[in-house]
Protein backbone atom coordinates (compact mmCIF):
# COMPACT_ATOMS: atom_id res chain seq x y z
CA UNK A 1 0.00 0.00 0.00
CA UNK A 2 1.24 3.42 -0.13
CA UNK A 3 3.18 5.85 1.77
CA UNK A 4 1.15 9.47 1.88
CA UNK A 5 3.12 12.52 2.84
CA UNK A 6 0.12 14.44 3.87
CA UNK A 7 0.59 18.62 3.91
CA UNK A 8 -2.74 19.99 5.89
CA UNK A 9 -2.64 23.76 5.85
CA UNK A 10 -4.50 25.66 8.70
CA UNK A 11 -4.21 22.66 10.89
CA UNK A 12 -6.78 23.79 13.58
CA UNK A 13 -9.62 23.19 11.39
CA UNK A 14 -8.08 19.63 10.09
CA UNK A 15 -10.01 17.15 8.60
CA UNK A 16 -9.32 13.59 9.59
CA UNK A 17 -8.84 11.79 6.50
CA UNK A 18 -5.20 10.65 7.41
CA UNK A 19 -7.34 8.43 9.42
CA UNK A 20 -9.23 6.84 6.40
CA UNK A 21 -5.88 5.85 4.64
CA UNK A 22 -4.24 4.54 7.89
CA UNK A 23 -7.38 2.27 8.38
CA UNK A 24 -7.09 1.36 4.38
CA UNK A 25 -3.44 -0.11 5.16
CA UNK A 26 -1.69 3.02 4.18
CA UNK A 27 1.44 4.83 5.63
CA UNK A 28 0.46 8.23 6.56
CA UNK A 29 3.15 11.26 7.61
CA UNK A 30 1.23 14.35 8.28
CA UNK A 31 3.14 18.33 7.98
CA UNK A 32 0.80 20.46 9.68
CA UNK A 33 1.01 24.11 8.44
CA UNK A 34 -0.37 27.13 9.69
CA UNK A 35 0.62 30.47 10.20
CA UNK A 36 3.98 30.18 11.11
CA UNK A 37 5.18 29.67 8.17
CA UNK A 38 4.10 33.26 7.13
CA UNK A 39 7.09 34.82 5.40
CA UNK A 40 9.03 31.84 6.34
CA UNK A 41 8.59 29.39 3.52
CA UNK A 42 12.58 28.50 3.70
CA UNK A 43 12.11 26.60 6.98
CA UNK A 44 8.79 25.32 5.29
CA UNK A 45 10.93 23.59 2.45
CA UNK A 46 13.26 22.33 4.83
CA UNK A 47 10.47 20.44 6.86
CA UNK A 48 9.02 19.39 3.40
CA UNK A 49 12.68 18.01 2.31
CA UNK A 50 13.59 16.41 5.83
CA UNK A 51 10.24 14.51 5.41
CA UNK A 52 10.59 13.46 2.26
CA UNK A 53 14.05 12.33 2.22
CA UNK A 54 12.93 9.89 5.61
CA UNK A 55 10.18 8.65 4.65
CA UNK A 56 10.10 8.49 0.78
CA UNK A 57 6.51 8.71 0.17
CA UNK A 58 4.44 7.64 -3.11
CA UNK A 59 2.84 10.85 -3.52
CA UNK A 60 1.96 13.91 -1.17
CA UNK A 61 -1.74 14.61 -0.70
CA UNK A 62 -2.94 18.28 0.68
CA UNK A 63 -5.84 20.13 1.44
CA UNK A 64 -6.77 23.04 3.97
CA UNK A 65 -6.81 26.77 3.86
CA UNK A 66 -3.17 27.57 2.19
CA UNK A 67 -4.06 31.80 1.48
CA UNK A 68 -2.48 34.37 3.65
CA UNK A 69 0.19 31.71 4.64
CA UNK A 70 2.45 30.70 2.11
CA UNK A 71 2.77 31.16 -2.04
CA UNK A 72 1.01 28.14 -3.25
CA UNK A 73 3.23 28.44 -6.15
CA UNK A 74 6.57 28.03 -4.56
CA UNK A 75 4.81 25.33 -2.75
CA UNK A 76 4.20 23.45 -5.61
CA UNK A 77 6.77 24.50 -7.42
CA UNK A 78 8.91 22.55 -4.93
CA UNK A 79 6.83 19.26 -4.86
CA UNK A 80 7.76 19.00 -8.80
CA UNK A 81 11.12 19.79 -8.43
CA UNK A 82 11.28 16.58 -5.90
CA UNK A 83 9.33 14.54 -9.02
CA UNK A 84 6.82 13.93 -6.54
CA UNK A 85 3.12 13.03 -7.68
CA UNK A 86 0.43 15.85 -6.07
CA UNK A 87 -2.93 15.37 -4.88
CA UNK A 88 -5.39 18.42 -4.20
CA UNK A 89 -8.38 17.80 -1.86
CA UNK A 90 -10.74 20.73 -2.71
CA UNK A 91 -12.01 20.42 1.31
CA UNK A 92 -13.38 24.66 0.49
CA UNK A 93 -15.48 24.00 -2.63
CA UNK A 94 -17.64 25.15 -3.28
CA UNK A 95 -17.92 28.53 -1.10
CA UNK A 96 -13.67 29.49 -1.44
CA UNK A 97 -13.39 27.25 -4.91
CA UNK A 98 -11.90 30.32 -7.27
CA UNK A 99 -9.85 31.72 -4.13
CA UNK A 100 -8.25 28.66 -2.75
CA UNK A 101 -9.19 25.29 -4.42
CA UNK A 102 -8.68 26.49 -8.38
CA UNK A 103 -4.87 28.00 -7.84
CA UNK A 104 -3.93 24.45 -6.21
CA UNK A 105 -5.93 22.52 -8.71
CA UNK A 106 -4.37 23.73 -11.45
CA UNK A 107 -0.46 23.05 -10.25
CA UNK A 108 -1.67 19.33 -9.06
CA UNK A 109 -1.75 16.20 -10.71
CA UNK A 110 -5.30 15.19 -9.53
CA UNK A 111 -7.92 16.97 -7.41
CA UNK A 112 -10.80 15.63 -5.65
CA UNK A 113 -13.91 17.79 -4.68
CA UNK A 114 -16.62 17.73 -2.09
CA UNK A 115 -18.80 19.13 -4.72
CA UNK A 116 -19.60 16.78 -7.66
CA UNK A 117 -21.38 19.53 -9.37
CA UNK A 118 -17.88 21.23 -9.72
CA UNK A 119 -16.28 18.03 -11.89
CA UNK A 120 -17.14 19.58 -15.08
CA UNK A 121 -15.87 23.26 -13.90
CA UNK A 122 -12.73 21.74 -13.15
CA UNK A 123 -12.86 20.20 -16.55
CA UNK A 124 -12.80 23.55 -18.33
CA UNK A 125 -9.63 24.47 -17.06
CA UNK A 126 -8.16 20.63 -18.18
CA UNK A 127 -8.50 19.25 -14.44
CA UNK A 128 -8.66 15.86 -13.74
CA UNK A 129 -11.19 16.09 -10.70
CA UNK A 130 -13.04 13.50 -8.40
CA UNK A 131 -15.87 13.07 -6.09
CA UNK A 132 -14.38 13.14 -2.21
CA UNK A 133 -16.94 13.92 0.25
CA UNK A 134 -16.94 14.33 3.81
CA UNK A 135 -17.43 11.44 6.33
CA UNK A 136 -17.11 10.86 9.83
CA UNK A 137 -13.94 9.63 11.32
CA UNK A 138 -13.05 6.22 13.47
CA UNK A 139 -13.02 8.89 16.14
CA UNK A 140 -16.35 9.61 16.20
CA UNK A 141 -18.31 6.66 18.20
CA UNK A 142 -21.02 6.03 20.63
CA UNK A 143 -19.42 6.64 24.11
CA UNK A 144 -21.11 7.18 27.61
CA UNK A 145 -22.26 9.77 28.34
CA UNK A 146 -20.95 13.23 30.65
CA UNK A 147 -22.53 15.01 33.36
CA UNK A 148 -21.40 18.45 32.52
CA UNK A 149 -22.68 17.96 28.38
CA UNK A 150 -26.14 16.64 29.59
CA UNK A 151 -28.53 19.34 27.58
CA UNK A 152 -31.58 18.36 25.78
CA UNK A 153 -30.20 20.35 22.71
CA UNK A 154 -26.35 20.57 21.40
CA UNK A 155 -25.31 22.56 18.49
CA UNK A 156 -21.04 21.60 17.71
CA UNK A 157 -20.43 24.54 14.57
CA UNK A 158 -18.71 27.57 14.41
CA UNK A 159 -19.84 30.85 13.41
CA UNK A 160 -19.67 31.78 10.00
CA UNK A 161 -21.12 34.71 9.27
CA UNK A 162 -20.30 38.41 8.16
CA UNK A 163 -22.11 41.47 8.63
CA UNK A 164 -20.46 44.06 5.76
CA UNK A 165 -20.72 42.91 1.76
CA UNK A 166 -17.02 43.42 0.37
CA UNK A 167 -18.19 44.69 -3.22
CA UNK A 168 -15.31 42.90 -4.65
CA UNK A 169 -15.55 39.47 -3.49
CA UNK A 170 -19.25 39.50 -2.38
CA UNK A 171 -18.03 38.03 1.21
CA UNK A 172 -21.81 38.52 2.39
CA UNK A 173 -23.27 35.27 -0.26
CA UNK A 174 -20.21 32.94 1.23
CA UNK A 175 -22.01 32.24 4.23
CA UNK A 176 -25.47 33.08 3.13
CA UNK A 177 -26.83 29.74 3.40
CA UNK A 178 -25.38 29.29 6.59
CA UNK A 179 -26.69 32.29 8.06
CA UNK A 180 -29.82 30.96 7.14
CA UNK A 181 -29.36 27.78 8.77
CA UNK A 182 -28.82 29.68 12.04
CA UNK A 183 -32.06 31.48 11.49
CA UNK A 184 -33.84 28.49 11.02
CA UNK A 185 -32.27 26.00 13.27
CA UNK A 186 -30.92 27.57 16.06
CA UNK A 187 -32.66 30.73 16.86
CA UNK A 188 -36.15 29.66 17.48
CA UNK A 189 -34.80 27.38 20.22
CA UNK A 190 -32.54 30.40 21.70
CA UNK A 191 -35.59 32.35 21.56
CA UNK A 192 -37.53 30.02 23.20
CA UNK A 193 -35.47 29.25 26.22
CA UNK A 194 -34.76 25.75 25.01
CA UNK A 195 -32.11 23.40 27.08
CA UNK A 196 -29.30 24.31 24.80
CA UNK A 197 -25.87 24.83 24.68
CA UNK A 198 -23.52 25.74 21.52
CA UNK A 199 -19.57 24.86 21.09
CA UNK A 200 -17.43 26.32 18.42
CA UNK A 201 -15.51 29.82 17.41
CA UNK A 202 -17.00 33.24 16.75
CA UNK A 203 -20.23 32.93 18.71
CA UNK A 204 -19.77 35.98 21.05
CA UNK A 205 -17.97 38.22 17.83
CA UNK A 206 -20.19 41.19 17.32
CA UNK A 207 -19.05 41.36 13.58
CA UNK A 208 -21.06 38.14 12.76
CA UNK A 209 -24.61 37.96 11.65
CA UNK A 210 -25.67 36.33 14.87
CA UNK A 211 -25.17 37.01 18.07
CA UNK A 212 -25.20 34.08 20.90
CA UNK A 213 -26.32 34.79 24.09
CA UNK A 214 -23.32 34.37 26.65
CA UNK A 215 -25.94 31.81 28.23
CA UNK A 216 -25.87 29.39 25.53
CA UNK A 217 -22.54 29.22 24.91
CA UNK A 218 -19.88 26.67 26.11
CA UNK A 219 -16.64 28.00 24.52
CA UNK A 220 -14.58 25.80 21.83
CA UNK A 221 -14.61 22.10 22.51
CA UNK A 222 -11.60 20.11 22.23
CA UNK A 223 -12.12 17.69 19.84
CA UNK A 224 -11.86 14.60 21.88
CA UNK A 225 -14.89 16.21 23.91
CA UNK A 226 -16.99 15.65 20.89
CA UNK A 227 -18.49 12.60 20.81
CA UNK A 228 -19.66 12.65 24.57
CA UNK A 229 -21.53 16.33 24.00
CA UNK A 230 -23.19 13.74 21.41
CA UNK A 231 -23.69 10.83 23.74
CA UNK A 232 -24.94 13.40 26.66
CA UNK A 233 -27.47 15.28 24.83
CA UNK A 234 -31.03 14.09 23.30
CA UNK A 235 -30.90 16.31 19.88
CA UNK A 236 -27.56 17.19 18.25
CA UNK A 237 -28.85 20.28 16.23
CA UNK A 238 -26.60 20.70 12.55
CA UNK A 239 -26.57 23.28 10.02
CA UNK A 240 -25.09 23.21 6.61
CA UNK A 241 -22.67 25.38 4.62
CA UNK A 242 -23.84 24.19 1.06
CA UNK A 243 -27.73 24.63 -0.04
CA UNK A 244 -27.98 23.25 -3.71
CA UNK A 245 -25.28 19.84 -4.27
CA UNK A 246 -26.20 16.73 -3.88
CA UNK A 247 -22.57 15.53 -2.82
CA UNK A 248 -21.74 18.34 0.06
CA UNK A 249 -22.71 17.47 3.19
CA UNK A 250 -21.25 19.01 6.76
CA UNK A 251 -19.16 16.64 7.86
CA UNK A 252 -20.55 17.36 11.56
CA UNK A 253 -23.42 15.76 10.12
CA UNK A 254 -21.58 12.70 9.52
CA UNK A 255 -20.20 12.57 13.32
CA UNK A 256 -23.39 13.25 15.12
CA UNK A 257 -25.20 10.16 13.23
CA UNK A 258 -21.69 8.42 13.54
CA UNK A 259 -21.47 8.76 17.41
CA UNK A 260 -25.16 7.50 17.77
CA UNK A 261 -26.71 10.92 18.41
CA UNK A 262 -30.36 11.52 16.93
CA UNK A 263 -29.86 15.05 14.42
CA UNK A 264 -31.91 17.61 13.18
CA UNK A 265 -29.79 19.73 10.65
CA UNK A 266 -31.00 22.35 8.60
CA UNK A 267 -32.42 20.78 4.85
CA UNK A 268 -30.30 20.57 1.85
CA UNK A 269 -30.13 18.55 -1.27
CA UNK A 270 -27.12 16.65 0.11
CA UNK A 271 -28.58 15.72 3.49
CA UNK A 272 -31.55 14.94 1.22
CA UNK A 273 -29.65 12.91 -1.14
CA UNK A 274 -27.77 10.85 1.54
CA UNK A 275 -30.14 10.14 4.48
CA UNK A 276 -34.05 9.49 4.21
CA UNK A 277 -36.08 12.08 6.42
CA UNK A 278 -37.26 10.36 9.66
CA UNK A 279 -35.51 7.44 9.23
CA UNK A 280 -32.12 8.49 9.77
CA UNK A 281 -32.51 12.15 11.33
CA UNK A 282 -34.57 15.20 10.71
CA UNK A 283 -34.32 18.27 8.59
CA UNK A 284 -36.17 21.44 9.17
CA UNK A 285 -36.86 24.22 6.38
CA UNK A 286 -38.19 26.46 8.70
CA UNK A 287 -37.76 27.97 12.48
CA UNK A 288 -41.51 27.24 12.62
CA UNK A 289 -40.68 23.05 12.10
CA UNK A 290 -37.73 23.27 14.29
CA UNK A 291 -39.83 24.12 17.47
CA UNK A 292 -42.12 21.44 15.70
CA UNK A 293 -39.49 18.87 15.44
CA UNK A 294 -38.10 19.80 18.64
CA UNK A 295 -40.93 19.90 20.65
CA UNK A 296 -42.40 15.77 19.38
CA UNK A 297 -38.72 14.16 19.72
CA UNK A 298 -38.76 15.33 22.90
CA UNK A 299 -41.47 13.71 23.74
CA UNK A 300 -40.96 10.47 22.35
CA UNK A 301 -37.76 9.06 23.43
CA UNK A 302 -38.37 5.84 21.52
CA UNK A 303 -39.09 7.30 18.18
CA UNK A 304 -35.73 9.41 18.48
CA UNK A 305 -33.64 6.44 20.17
CA UNK A 306 -35.15 4.25 17.17
CA UNK A 307 -33.62 6.93 13.91
CA UNK A 308 -30.48 7.34 16.27
CA UNK A 309 -29.77 4.22 15.57
CA UNK A 310 -30.43 3.93 11.96
CA UNK A 311 -29.05 7.10 11.58
CA UNK A 312 -25.53 5.36 12.95
CA UNK A 313 -26.07 2.56 11.04
CA UNK A 314 -26.26 4.38 7.81
CA UNK A 315 -22.75 6.21 8.73
CA UNK A 316 -21.20 2.97 9.71
CA UNK A 317 -21.98 0.96 6.37
CA UNK A 318 -21.66 4.59 3.80
CA UNK A 319 -19.76 7.34 5.65
CA UNK A 320 -16.76 6.24 7.42
CA UNK A 321 -13.32 8.12 6.09
CA UNK A 322 -12.21 4.34 5.02
CA UNK A 323 -14.97 4.53 2.58
CA UNK A 324 -13.57 7.93 1.36
CA UNK A 325 -9.91 7.10 1.27
CA UNK A 326 -10.81 3.18 -0.35
CA UNK A 327 -12.17 5.29 -3.45
CA UNK A 328 -9.47 7.80 -3.37
CA UNK A 329 -7.01 5.29 -3.53
CA UNK A 330 -8.66 3.40 -6.08
CA UNK A 331 -8.60 6.47 -8.37
CA UNK A 332 -5.16 7.62 -7.45
CA UNK A 333 -3.66 3.58 -8.51
CA UNK A 334 -5.36 4.26 -12.41
CA UNK A 335 -3.14 8.08 -12.26
CA UNK A 336 0.18 7.68 -10.42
Amino acid sequence: MYKILMCVFSPQGYNEIHRGFLEAGCEVKNIYIGEEYIKRFESLKKLLLDAIEEFKPDFIYSYGWWKDIIDIDAFLDFIKEKGLFHVWWSADDPICCGQVSLPAAKRSDLVFTPVEELIPEYAKFGIKAYLQPNACSSNYVKTLPKPEYRYDLVLVASNYSMRHVDEETKNSIFYKFRVEGINQILKPLVDSQKDLKVWGKWWNYIDRAYLLPNSFYGGILPAEEVPYVYASSKIALGIQQVATSKTYVSSRTFEALGCGAFHITQYSQGVENYFKKGVHLEWSKSPEETLSLVDFYLKHDDIREKIAINGQREVDEKHRLIHRAKAVLDTISHHI
